[in-house]
Parts: C-alpha cells; sequence; structure tokens
C-alpha cells in the first residue's frame, strides 16, 4: 500500500506540474506572438522620430503644430526642454535621443527630444487595449491540460485495474473451492502486500483444509481399531465369569483406552499449535541450554547420543514449543537410528542452525515432502508404531518461529539429516 500512495501522488504531481508547465509555456509564447509591445509602439516611434528630426530644422515648429490637426484620443504637443522634468536615470539616454515612453492609468505619452531647440515633442498615444487571448484557444488548453492529467491517471490506473481484476478472478476461484490458486505478483505491483497477503492467507487455508481432511481420515481409522476391540472386549466381559480372564480382558481394555488417550493427546497438542500460529510470546532462548536439557530426559541406553554444547546460541521462540521440536526430532531419531545420534548446532552469519542425524535407513527424496504432513508414516512402521505426528508438528512449530526445517541424507552418518535454521 505505500508503494500505491506514492506512485499515486508521484503521478499526479508529474501530470500537474509537466503538463501544467509545457501548457503554460505555449500559452506564453502565444501571449507573446499575440501582444508584442515593441510592435505595438514601432510605427508611432518611427513617425515622432521622423517628425522631431523635421521640426528641429525649422524655424516657427509651433507654427506647424498648431496647424495639426488635433484629435481626442491623439495629439501632439511641444514644450520647453526647461519644462520637463525627468529623474536623473532617464535624462542620459533621453538627451542622447532616445524616445521616452510613459504610461498613466489613462494613456500613454511617447517623447522626443528637438536638441537644436531645446524643446519636446509629445505624442499622447491613446490607451492601447490589450488583445485578450482568444477564448477558443483558452478553452483548448484548459481541455488539453485536463485531458493529459485524466491521460496520466489513467496510464496509472491501467496496471492496477488490472491486477485488481487478476484479484477477483482468483478470489472467486479460490471461493468456489479451487484451494490451489494463487497470485502471480509482479516485483511492480501496486498492490503486492495485499497479493503476499491473499497468497499467505489461500496457503493457510489449503493447508487447514487438507490436514483437516488427513486428521478426519486418521482419526476414524485410528480411533475405530480400539472403539471396536472396546466393544469386543466390553462383551466378552459381560459374559466371562473366569477371574483371571476378567482380569486379563480388563489389561487389554485399558491397553485400548490409553491408546486411544495417546491420540486424543496428539490430536490436541498439533490443535494448539495450530491455534498458536496466530500469535506466540517469543523470549530470548539459549538453544544449548534447551538441548541439554532435552538430551538429559532422554532414557533410551540403546542408542549413542553425541551431542556438545558450545558458546551460547541464542534465538527468539516459545520455550515450551521448542522443548517439543526437540524432543519429537529425538524421538524420530530413537525410532530409526540403529545405533547412533549426533546433534550439533551451527552458526551461519545472521543464522542458527539445530542439525539433527542419525544412521538409520534414511528417507527417500520423493517421501519427504509427504512426511510433513499430518498422519503420514515412514517406512518399516510395523517395527516403529507411532501416529506419523511428529514431524507434521515439528513442522507447524518451525512455521510458528519463522524458522526453516528441511530433510536430507546425513553424510557423516549415512542416515536422514533433519536442519531447522533460525533468525538469530
Amino acid at each position: 500500500m505505500p508503494k500505491l500512495t506514492l506512485s499515486l501522488l508521484l503521478v499526479i504531481l508529474i501530470a500537474v506540474i509537466g503538463i501544467g508547465g509545457a501548457l503554460d509555456n505555449l500559452f506564453n509564447q502565444y501571449q507573446t506572438q499575440s501582444i508584442n509591445e515593441s510592435d505595438e509602439l514601432s510605427p508611432y516611434r518611427q513617425l515622432g522620430n521622423s517628425l522631431a528630426a523635421t521640426l528641429d530644422k525649422q524655424q516657427e515648429p509651433q507654427q506647424f503644430i498648431a496647424n495639426w490637426r488635433q484629435q481626442d484620443e491623439f495629439s501632439v504637443a511641444l514644450v520647453q526642454l526647461d519644462d520637463f522634468f525627468l529623474p536623473d536615470s532617464l535624462q542620459q539616454s533621453f538627451y542622447a535621443g532616445e524616445p521616452l515612453v510613459l504610461e498613466t492609468d489613462d494613456n500613454r505619452s511617447m517623447h522626443f527630444i528637438l536638441s537644436s531647440q531645446q524643446k519636446v515633442l509629445t505624442f499622447i498615444i491613446p490607451p492601447v487595449v490589450k488583445k485578450n487571448i482568444n477564448s477558443s484557444f483558452q478553452l483548448l488548453l484548459t481541455s488539453v491540460f485536463y485531458i493529459g492529467i485524466l491521460m496520466v491517471v489513467l496510464i496509472w490506473l491501467y496496471p492496477l485495474i488490472k491486477q485488481l481484476r487478476q484479484l477477483r478472478r482468483t478470489t472467486k476461484a479460490f471461493g468456489e473451492g479451487q484451494l490451489q490458486q494463487r497470485i502471480n505478483i509482479n516485483s511492480t505491483s501496486y498492490i503486492a502486500d495485499i497479493e503476499n497477503e491473499f497468497n499467505r492467507m489461500a496457503l493457510r487455508i489449503e493447508t487447514l483444509v487438507s490436514d483437516n481432511k488427513l486428521l478426519s481420515d486418521a482419526v476414524s481409522h485410528d480411533l475405530r481399531t480400539p472403539l471396536a476391540r472396546l466393544r469386543f472386549g466390553i462383551e466378552v466381559l459381560q459374559e466371562t465369569e473366569n477371574p483371571q480372564k476378567r482380569e486379563k480382558y480388563q489389561h487389554h481394555l485399558c491397553r485400548d483406552i490409553d491408546e486411544m488417550e495417546r491420540l486424543v493427546n496428539v490430536l490436541l497438542n498439533y490443535a494448539r499449535i495450530e491455534q498458536s500460529m496466530i500469535a506466540v510470546e517469543q523470549q530470548s532462548v539459549d538453544l544449548n541450554e534447551l538441548v541439554s536439557q532435552c538430551v538429559q530426559s532422554v532414557t533410551d541406553d540403546d542408542k549413542v547420543i553425541n551431542w556438545q554444547a558450545d558458546s551460547v546460541a541464542m534465538i527468539n521462540g516459545d520455550v515450551n514449543y521448542l522443548s517439543m521440536l526437540i524432543n519429537n526430532l529425538l524421538n524420530n531419531a530413537q525410532q530409526y537410528a540403529c545405533s547412533n545420534i549426533k546433534l550439533r548446532i551451527a552458526k551461519r552469519g545472521s543464522k542458527l542452525q539445530f542439525i539433527i542425524s542419525d544412521d538409520g535407513p534414511g528417507i527417500p527424496k520423493e517421501k519427504r515432502s509427504e512426511l510433513l504432513k499430518p498422519f503420514m508414516r515412514g517406512e518399516q512402521t510395523h517395527k516403529n508404531p507411532g501416529y506419523g505426528m511428529g514431524l507434521a508438528i515439528v513442522s507447524r512449530i518451525a512455521q510458528l518461529h519463522d524458522a526453516t526445517f528441511s530433510i536430507t541424507d546425513s553424510v557423516e552418518l549415512g542416515g536422514a539429516e533433519f536442519c531447522l535454521t533460525f533468525n538469530r
């Protein structure tokens, strides 16, 4: 939006100043051509110079003036030079023979010196009515000015209208269920902020709809089995009177209830993360210290965990969610690693990377993006039971902290390698 506002102000300023200046220059040129004071007084100047030169040679110039046909609007007079008062600044040029033009509110007068007779010849020139610029020309210039501004604004509006129409089409298609629709954003777009927000919103909605579908499918599948066992166990429990069998069936019922409770807890944790995507209270966290605490809580003695805390590595985040993230990665590594797990923190300029790798079977490239979705399980699920929520939770927490989560192959251990990149 700032780009839109600034560009609009810039276009208006350029249009007004540029077009207005060009038309003003054209107007001045036309006015100069229409009303030229030098051309207007040139006939009087020539006549006055000739008449002054002629009268200066005559013995009785006053008689000639007396015989001049006097007119109301144009008259000639002859006065003594001593009676003609001039400022010092005008005397030198006037005495040198230059005509002098004086103007009052009523008329103009042109004065010529008769140097031999020490007299001044004066023409009283009728008031000059300046020719107004032709009204049609004025109307033309005004029309050109407003049309020019309108054309510049329309040129500026065209890409904006085009972008808004594209936004309308994409929004309509998205509302009709085409959740994969996105806006192609141009770097010069006036509404790039709105388009970016729309794309983020569309991605978020598409992810939520996809996750809800996966959750509903997974819940219906994973809950149906223990519910069926519960129903069968309760029916068998009601029919048996053997104390040992009743205890065995009760134990199976408790196991099924625990399994359902674990699944519900997993779903609730995932739902809490989804709700926290809106806002989270972040604070400064020492990642080294947090990883050390998570490693110390691990009770599996069959796997060797290589971890050595380095210097202080501070990031901004939520301690509880970051602990959940690290624990999920550790649990995943424990399930699939053969014997070794390695954790390390690397600093890359303004970035901080938390890397965990194992010597397990690894993850094929074509399945890495799938495993970031809820209830998507990797290979060997019969050996490593779970709900397929660990990496999905890790991915959501990474998004919550504006971190980048990637899965690659471990060069050192040969298994999978998970890398989280935080902004320091």
